[in-house]
């Protein structure tokens, strides 16, 4: 009777334990998602992406996930981060950044003053060329000094307004372990393989090339996250990449470049879970050079405006999701509400424009010349998808029936921007520079010459010491000042049509309402936040 007993009292005992091992097993699973990526992270994880680094930006829309700022931005306000809270000199040339205690890089190593300055200080050699493009401070650095463990002074040549801004973003202001980088400043191989932030989640080379997985981090000082782990699946077309969310192999899609606005309608009407942000993110625009002809004409510039009927586009292309823009900026940003009269949808006023500038149809071909030269041009592009194809042809189509023979050229983002950089361009199609970014960065890269961005560059490209309005606007600090120079650019912009605005992006998201309760997009919309899942 004992040895029955004791063998009945064991079987209970084992399986309670593999029914303990079950459950474990479904909640750990339950605590683990997959989203989906178009770009794959060959290029590593630092968070300091250019094409020097990498060949796609695949990575930076994750880094968010790993690493963390010294300061954050949510809902228009500064916030801590890394750095508790910090002080201003009066001169506006020293922030002294007074740091979060008992903070750990998921490698193990502390972050303290002595990490914070080595980051900063390798932040402009690791950007090179690309120094100033992705935020102004890191090209004011004079020095940096450490005060105590906790406390770190940030010396600068000259003051500038948007210092702040610029500490909140990632790419390139993330912090990174010192172990990260070689003596001399520049990233090891190691981030090839390896994430080595502060942030909820990291990367320990878990992948079969397709996927890529990723785990806490169990140095993290935050609240931890609900989701234990993630895997982003690389899979190129929007098509398949829906078709994966409604097969189970994808829990989240993030982002108006991973999913079109009909296929998220597509997915709200089958019973998908569905998120637009309220803030704006970029705006869409198309840059005119004013250099080449046709679009050295302002008659020709104002004419492509009056012609473009944004409010249909918006309708019917962007779903009545992306509002129509007047401005290049989003008049709810900082310094951006100037008051502009927009160029309504009026295809009379345009033809009239062309006409009283010369440029007629003479030989009834359906496109105006003048002086031997054709209406013509073609808008430059990066193919990201097959919404963007759309916008385009619908844009040279509206332009088709004022007498412009506008033709397109998309291409591969890389050959894109070498074009860009290469003033190659009639029109070209671009984005500001997205929330994060904008407008500080975005007017910085406004100066004429500015090779990064030539579409941008145009702005002030008929402003006589146009680079130096902006230089000058870069080291104020007065707010009336301020205003004002963001005023005069803003009208130059608009006055004389050299950069069109289309509509301002939000964001989306579609998810398995399944395993998903909720998400909340980032202060930085464009980034995608696992810690902002709420799960079943």
């Amino acid at each position: 009777m004992k040895k029955t007993v004791t063998v009945l009292v064991t079987a209970a005992l084992l399986l309670t334990a593999l029914a303990a091992c079950s459950r474990s097993d479904r909640n750990d699973t339950a605590r683990e998602i997959t989203v989906s990526e178009g770009w794959n992270f060959a290029g590593g994880f630092y968070p300091i992406e250019t094409f020097v680094v990498n060949t796609n930006y695949g990575p930076a829309f994750y880094m968010y996930n790993f690493y963390e700022t010294l300061v954050n931005y949510k809902d228009g306000e500064f916030v801590p981060g890394l750095a508790e809270s910090w002080d201003i000199s009066n001169d506006g040339l020293v922030y002294t950044f007074h740091l979060r205690k008992n903070v750990k890089f998921s490698d193990g190593t502390v972050f303290d003053a002595e990490a914070v300055k080595r980051n900063l200080e390798v932040i402009p050699q690791n950007l090179g060329k690309a120094n100033g493009s992705y935020g102004t401070v890191t090209t004011l650095f004079e020095r940096i000094v450490v005060v105590d463990p906790h406390t770190i002074e940030v010396h600068l040549t000259a003051p500038y307004y948007g210092v702040l801004k610029d500490f909140t973003l990632i790419h390139p202001m993330a912090m990174v372990s010192s172990h990260a980088f070689h003596e001399d400043g520049t990233v090891k191989d190691d981030l090839k393989t390896s994430t080595l932030g502060t942030g909820p989640y990291m990367y320990k080379g878990d992948t079969d090339g397709t996927t890529y997985t990723f785990v806490k981090n169990p140095h993290y000082w935050g609240k931890e996250p609900e989701t234990d782990r993630f895997h982003v699946k690389v899979i190129p077309d929007n098509d398949a990449r829906l078709l994966a969310l409604r097969n189970g192999e994808v829990d989240l899609i993030v982002g108006t470049r991973q999913i079109t606005y009909d296929g998220l309608n597509e997915m709200k009407a089958s019973g998908y879970g569905t998120l637009v942000s309220e803030g704006i993110n970029y705006t869409r625009y198309f840059g005119f050079n004013v250099s080449k002809a046709p679009f050295n004409d302002r008659n020709v510039r104002l004419a492509a405006s009056y012609a473009l009927d944004k409010q249909r586009i918006s309708e019917s292309i962007l779903s009545g999701i992306e509002a129509k823009a007047d401005s290049i900026f989003d008049p709810a940003l900082p310094y951006c509400d100037v008051k502009l009269e927009p160029y309504g949808h009026d295809k009379q006023k345009a033809i009239a424009l062309l006409e009283e500038a010369g440029w007629v149809d003479s030989n009834g071909d359906g496109v105006r010349e003048k002086d031997g030269v054709s209406l013509k041009g073609e808008i430059l592009y990066s193919k990201d998808n097959t919404m963007v194809d759309d916008l385009m042809l619908a844009v040279a189509a509206q332009w088709k029936e004022i007498g412009m023979d506008i033709r397109l050229n998309g291409m591969e983002m890389t050959a894109y921007y070498s074009e860009l950089q290469n003033n190659n361009f009639t029109i070209a199609y671009g984005m500001t520079y997205g929330s994060a970014w904008d407008p500080y960065t975005s007017i910085t890269n406004m100066k004429p010459g500015q090779k990064s961005n030539y579409a941008a560059a145009q702005a002030l490209e008929l402003v006589e010491d146009g680079s130096k309005i902006i230089n000058a606007l870069n080291v104020t600090v007065d707010r009336n000042e301020i205003r004002k120079t963001y005023d005069f650019i803003l009208r130059e912009i608009h006055d004389n049509a050299i950069l069109l605005p289309l509509s301002y992006t939000k964001e989306v998201a579609v998810y398995n309402k399944s395993k998903i309760k909720d998400y909340t997009f980032n202060g930085q919309l464009a980034y995608i936040d696992i810690a902002a899942i709420s799960l079943k």
